[in-house]
């Protein structure tokens, strides 16, 4: 038992001399730590190299070459050798983070610093900024924070596509929600810039789409005149009728008039405007994107409102509106007296035609605010717009109706009541105009668009 022993503590002994004898043999290794003592950093680090290229195991040596690194500024020799350190020790683990620490933080805030006197009279601190937050990032990668924050200088600079990056990766790192909400607003942007793009390049086009695609049955023989001009040809129907075919080369397309309605269309050959669609394809890929990061961040905070109308836009934007409208049934259940989603979600279901939906919804916004203009105005205008449906449904089908009283009817309050506020908005007195007309009070109808003419002439 004691021969054990003692076998022992002489294999201990022998050990503890070895390690010391290799601290402190080693030339290079020494004359390092003379010349550090000597501030004469250059050659303290030559001999470093030279040491753990010796002696890879050395894990004093790749902590003081880290440290020498770190202060010369060489954030990926400073990695590489305290990633070294601290896989053969974690004796110096506690001073190799604060190295790193203090080395990322003193970054940051520079970067910060020339952030925030960045502008585009002094683009310079953009850059300064950049690279501020690149060194902080490389002397500590892993920090969700350093990655926004260059992301945040990406974007004020204009360059889009890097703050992109930099925010998925902070999202990445973090799950930092602001990330998400960041990335959608530029995909939104960048969305909007295609879509003026593709309406710029097509826009007379467009244009002539538009005009053809609102000559429908039942339209005023006025309004196609004044839309297409005079036909290039007229065909007369049977004598005592007031039936006509106007013919439109430019279209190939021919209007059939019956008085002073429409009742029909056709086209020779089918109508092509030749639209070049390659800018509106790539808009609706950048308002998906919007969408896939909005949703999640919508997620992650439901009653962030600001987060919501802009999940909003990219819905609508591309086209997504049935899913608009899940995402606001959720926002007032989340939040049944918050006033704004209940009127989003009323405009929501104007759009599709959920006309007894949206009336419901802007009168809980009503309940929550009875003052609210905006609530108050579309909630006219929904019974307006219904009304106006249900005219346009009947002379579809060639028929007359009065159903459509009820809605202005109803409609008319509202209007009125909105005129009070909304008292210099054209188009409240415009459709108060055309309400009262409806409804045969045709004296308040003549004063209402009076007063809407002399508000856009600007009396």
């Amino acid at each position: 038992m004691r021969h054990q022993y003692l076998k022992g503590a002489v294999v201990l002994l022998l050990a503890t001399f070895l390690f010391q004898g290799y601290q402190c043999g080693s030339p290079e290794f020494t004359g390092a730590k003379v010349h550090m003592q000597q501030k004469n950093y250059e050659e303290a680090i030559r001999l470093l190299e030279i040491e753990v290229e010796k002696n890879p195991t050395n894990a004093e040596a790749w902590y003081l070459l880290g440290g020498l690194k770190a202060d010369e500024g060489d954030y990926e020799g400073m990695n590489k050798a305290f990633d070294q350190a601290l896989k053969l020790s974690l004796q110096h683990a506690a001073e190799i983070r604060a190295i790193r620490y203090n080395n990322w933080g003193q970054n940051l805030n520079l970067g910060v610093t020339y952030l925030e006197k960045a502008s585009p009279d002094s683009s310079e601190y953009y850059e300064r900024s950049i690279n501020a937050f690149k060194r902080s990032i490389a002397a500590w990668p892993d920090t969700g924070l350093t990655y926004k924050y260059l992301a945040y200088a990406y974007n004020n600079k204009g360059d889009l596509t890097n703050a992109l990056e930099n925010y998925a990766k902070a999202w990445e790192l973090d799950q930092d929600v602001e990330a998400l909400k960041r990335m959608g607003r530029i995909y939104i942007v960048r969305g909007e810039e295609h879509k003026t793009k593709f309406e710029t390049v097509n826009a007379e086009k467009l244009k002539k789409w538009k005009t053809v695609e609102n000559v429908k049955k039942m339209s005023n023989k006025s309004d196609v005149l004044q839309a297409l001009g005079a036909p290039d040809n007229i065909k007369r129907g049977p004598r005592g009728s007031k039936k006509e075919e106007w013919t439109y080369n430019a279209y190939a397309l021919t209007v059939s008039v019956d008085g002073d309605k429409v009742t029909g269309k056709s086209f020779r050959t089918p109508y092509n405007p030749e639209i070049d669609s390659t800018e509106y394809r790539v808009a609706q890929q950048e308002f998906t994107k919007a969408v896939e990061y909005l949703e999640q961040a919508t997620e992650k905070d439901p009653k962030d409102s600001e987060t919501l109308n802009m999940l909003l836009r990219a819905y609508i934007e591309s086209n997504r509106l049935n899913e608009a409208i899940k995402a606001f049934q959720m926002a007032v259940k989340n939040e049944p007296d918050n006033k704004i989603n209940h009127y989003i979600l009323g405009v929501l279901y104007r759009q599709v035609g959920q006309f007894d939906d949206a009336i419901a919804s802007f009168k809980e916004a009503l309940r929550i605010d009875p003052n609210d203009a905006d609530a108050t105005f579309d909630l006219g205008a929904t019974y307006y717009n219904w009304g106006v449906d249900i005219i346009k449904a009947a002379e579809e089908k060639g028929e007359t109706t009065e159903a459509y009283k009820e809605k202005f009817e109803k409609a008319l309050p509202y209007m009125e009541k909105v005129s009070e506020t909304k008292s210099d908005d054209p188009q409240v007195w415009e459709t108060l105009g055309t309400i009262y007309a409806r409804l045969g009070q045709q004296e308040k109808a003549l004063k209402a668009f009076d007063r809407a003419d002399k508000i856009r002439k600007g009396n």
